[in-house]
């Protein structure tokens, strides 16, 4: 029985062999047509744990595909269009689609998932005008030196005799909110006074702990108008009272300063004149993008992420290549919670 069989096989493979080599040659493709398309944004930047994290695709004509497209991370396709990981991390991302009979495949984007650093904030009332406000100055420099995770702002006052040209016209209502007598005064987190020699151990202590709420500022400077959008997610919701702080500050600004260190060899200022006549002034508060303490935050679950949009006209006067944004999170009694800085038309991702 087996021996009468075996022509019968010969044939079969026969036959195959045939139809193989004739596809072959005819040059018919045995899959669909394929190409690669670059998505911008696929997914936000950074994400904290178990938030929820929605990815995007839109096609060359601007068209959402989202819903038609199959997503990978890592590698391994997930269900839908969402993810989260209840583990901080680097992954990546891509997405598959069929338009029009072609499999298209995107680029591969980055994202991470985190725990938010806090920042500290650093705010340093000063003059022009004001000889002994060159110190808190030369401390801000030496804490920079030991931390990154700061977020500094540096609120000018002028004087009847001696004006000072970047005046902060609602100084009025920081000083009564917050105590504020003779300069130089500094206070960190909005409320707690740092106090001469300006010691940096407490602030360093603080700086980059892990904390439980964080910022991401994006925006884009068009023509004279600024356009800047906060977001923010809690990992416990919003606390009553919870108010968000805008600031636009400008570094490198050279202009005279009052100097009663001249004389003082421990000083960085000895020797360098009284004045001193080209003085780098750096985060100096040039506009409050919100009421000066705040505008209230409305209410937000855990990990919900809620968003506020502002937008500033730019005076000429100033140079947008040095100015940069201040954010922060403050309770009901003005302490800051977190705060978050970032350079104008940057895209700053949650830290």
């Amino acid at each position: 029985m087996k021996t009468k069989n075996i022509p019968k096989i010969l044939l079969a493979l026969t036959l195959i062999f045939l139809v193989s080599c004739s596809k072959s040659e005819e040059n018919v493709p045995l899959t669909g047509p394929t190409a690669q398309i670059t998505v911008e944004k696929i997914v936000r930047k950074a994400s904290l744990r178990n938030q929820d994290i929605p990815f995007r695709i839109l096609n060359e004509n601007g068209d959402d595909v989202t819903d038609i497209t199959t997503f990978f991370v890592d590698g391994v396709e997930i269900t839908g269009s969402n993810f989260s990981s209840d583990v901080i991390g680097d992954f990546e991302v891509y997405g598959v689609y069929t338009e029009n009979g072609v499999e298209i495949t995107t680029n591969v984007e980055p994202f991470k998932v985190i725990i938010p650093k806090r920042k500290v904030v650093i705010e340093d009332y000063t003059g022009t005008w004001c000889g002994f406000c060159p110190s808190v100055a030369a401390a801000i420099i030496d804490t920079h030196e030991l931390t990154e995770h700061l977020a500094i702002v540096a609120i000018h006052e002028t004087a009847n005799s001696s004006p000072d040209p970047y005046h902060y016209n609602e100084f009025p209502i920081l000083r009564n909110a917050f105590n504020i007598g003779g300069l130089p005064r500094a206070r960190i987190n909005r409320t707690v006074p740092w106090v001469s020699p300006y010691t940096s151990n407490d602030i360093v202590a603080m700086a980059g702990q892990d904390t439980n709420l964080a910022i991401g500022i994006v925006s884009e400077l068009a023509g004279t108008t600024l356009t800047v959008k906060v977001d923010m997610v809690f990992e416990t919701g919003t606390q009553a009272g919870d108010k968000l702080v805008l600031y636009l500050i400008e570094n490198g600004i050279i202009y005279k300063q009052t100097n009663y260190y001249n004389d003082d060899p421990s000083s960085p200022y000895y020797q360098l004149g009284n004045p001193i006549l080209e003085f780098e002034h750096n985060e100096v508060l040039r506009q409050s993008l919100t009421q000066t303490l705040g505008n209230t935050i409305g209410a937000a679950g855990p990990l919900e992420e809620i968003g506020m949009t502002f937008a500033a006209e730019i005076p000429e006067d100033y140079d947008t290549n040095n100015l940069e944004l201040v954010a922060m999170i403050v309770d009901v009694d003005n302490n800051a919670r977190n705060a978050q800085t970032a350079h104008i038309n940057v895209d700053q991702e949650y830290q």
